[in-house]
């Protein structure tokens, strides 16, 4: 009887000491973004931010929004435009305890074009349908303090089409280069 309870013992702090390793950290970090991308050939400007909660430093889940802002000439007059797009982020982080390390991230959102044309027979900004948007991202990320990095990247967009009067599915796909400065808990 002593040595069954010796070897209970024994057996229960080993699970004890196995489970207390496989525990699972969890973290929150976000970040804000400025890119240029790429709207009809021409360069725009894309201001965003994505944020989340990290899983043992190393797997982001979460959520991202974008304003990518351009203009067009219709009617012999600039107008301006935006394409908006908002939903679910990952991120995948390779060496998060160096401090220099690599990314990987992809969005997957739902989209809409949106103008500033006044016409008599529209009266909403939105043109156009929905649509789907993937973007994924490759990424430097640089640490600057224990609570703070610096994150340089590239993505390509990939978009449905949104049924609009003047854009096509083409016209949104694109790459986009950005600096994010990226907050939290590592």
């Amino acid at each position: 009887m002593k040595k069954t309870i010796l070897m209970l013992m024994i057996v229960s702090s080993t699970i004890g000491a196995t489970a207390q390793k496989n525990k699972t950290k969890v973290d929150a970090y976000g970040a804000a973004i400025s890119e240029l991308t790429w709207v009809d050939d021409k360069a725009s400007l894309n201001l965003g931010a994505y944020g989340g909660v990290l899983l043992n430093h190393k797997l982001l889940i979460g959520i991202s929004g974008n304003n990518i802002f351009f203009r067009q000439t219709v009617n012999e007059k600039k107008e301006k435009f935006q394409f908006n797009y908002y939903g679910l982020y990952s991120e995948y982080r390779f060496n998060p305890d160096s401090e220099v390390g690599l990314s990987v991230g992809l969005t997957g959102a739902l989209g809409w074009q949106e103008n500033d044309i006044r016409s008599i027979e529209k009266t909403g900004r939105k043109d156009g349908d929905f649509t789907f948007v993937i973007q994924p991202k490759l990424a430097l990320n640089v640490k600057v303090t224990k609570f703070m990095q610096v994150q340089g990247y590239s993505s390509f967009r990939i978009t449905g089409n949104t049924n609009s009067r003047y854009y096509t599915q083409k016209n949104y796909n694109g790459v986009s280069s950005g600096i994010s400065l990226v907050f939290g808990s590592f």
